[in-house]
């Protein structure tokens, strides 16, 4: 039961971010200006897409009593999610 309530907040979580990412494509945020650099606004649609993606996946894993579902759809996210900052880093004004 704990591990579900767990998954729904990761995937809040997951969906919150890939709703602001899929939001943010044209506009500034956190000292990165995805209007003025064409590549840095693809990269932030494609990680809204995915965390989106990914959140449909951990909200039906909410519903499967397979822990090995879960446990790849959790661990996929964590490792999108670095990969993701990692990214972003690169497109930080010095």
């Amino acid at each position: 039961m704990l591990i579900r309530i767990l998954v729904l907040l990761a995937t809040v979580v997951l969906l919150t971010m890939g709703r602001f990412l899929l939001t943010h494509t044209d506009k500034p945020f956190m000292m990165l200006h995805p209007e003025n650099n064409q590549t840095l606004g693809k990269i932030v649609k494609f990680f809204g897409i995915i965390f989106c993606v990914l959140a449909v996946f951990s909200a039906i894993a909410i519903f499967i009593p397979n822990i090995f579902f879960v446990t790849t759809i959790m661990v996929i996210s964590c490792i999108m999610l670095l990969v993701m900052e990692l990214m972003l880093l690169t497109f930080l004004t010095k």
